[in-house]
């Protein structure tokens, strides 16, 4: 698996996927997301940064990557801490979230040393023991002839249950659940990549969702922050305020 320096200590990723209720609320979703819901996950233990998308097809759906030292960050009591007890902004937004769905996951594969702000997510289901060896070397050959600046995928692993329970999972049949993220600066390119891999895909997997396309909003990194780990993220209550005045 080819890494940079800086990634050696990410072993896994949480993605998430979500939609808004309704444009009346995005404002103050963004606002909320942006400043104090991911930087408050971002800095908790064994996180390392996040990366938020909107899709370019559909303006109220969202897509989180946070990406982890390993899956212990989602068992640690400061994590559980966090969505046992919401910060006032946070219940107000938890109202408006929809098709919310979340895919803790070991990372298989990481290819490129660069990032990109257009983004595509596939999921699938297979239980082809070849096909990670074929996927890898597939990424790494795209990533090498520039059709592709980076590509991640992981192997999602159960963990215990969350606040708000994913919608129903559209994979289907045997195997086990993947995800892979692919970044291009070229949305045709990145378009051209996806689709050629959802076509080998097809060929491996049970079931498998096609490409679904973002472009970068923000993103955090721990070491940019101002507190510890240890020390919970204070809520945002001036910007709160704001948007409950209105």
């Amino acid at each position: 698996m080819g890494e940079r320096m800086s990634d050696v200590s990410v072993h896994a990723f949480l993605a998430l996927w979500n939609d808004i209720e309704s444009a009346d609320v995005q404002p103050e979703y963004e606002s909320w997301h942006s400043f104090e819901h991911v930087p408050e996950r971002v800095g908790l233990p064994d996180f390392v940064e996040a990366m938020r998308y909107r899709s370019v097809t559909q303006p109220l759906r969202y897509f989180t990557c946070y990406r982890l030292r390993s899956l212990r960050a989602l068992h640690s009591p400061e994590y559980g801490d966090v969505f046992t007890h919401p910060t006032p902004w946070s219940v107000r937004m938890r109202l408006v979230l929809r098709n919310f769905y979340r895919m803790p996951c070991e990372l298989g594969g990481l290819h490129g040393v660069s990032t990109a702000g257009q983004l595509a997510t596939l999921q699938w289901r297979s239980a082809d023991p070849g096909l990670q060896d074929q996927l890898n070397d597939r990424l790494q050959q795209l990533v090498l002839t520039g059709m592709l600046i980076r590509s991640e995928w992981g192997v999602e692993k159960m963990t215990e249950a969350y606040w708000l329970p994913n919608t129903a999972n559209r994979l289907q049949g045997q195997g086990q659940n993947y995800v892979l993220l692919l970044q291009h600066l070229d949305r045709d390119t990145l378009h051209e990549s996806s689709q050629a891999l959802f076509t080998f895909l097809q060929s491996h997997a049970s079931s498998v969702i096609a490409p679904e396309y973002f472009e970068q909003l923000t993103h955090v990194r721990q070491d940019a922050l101002t507190h510890s780990p240890r020390v919970r993220q204070e809520p945002l209550t001036t910007l709160f305020n704001q948007f409950t005045k209105r």
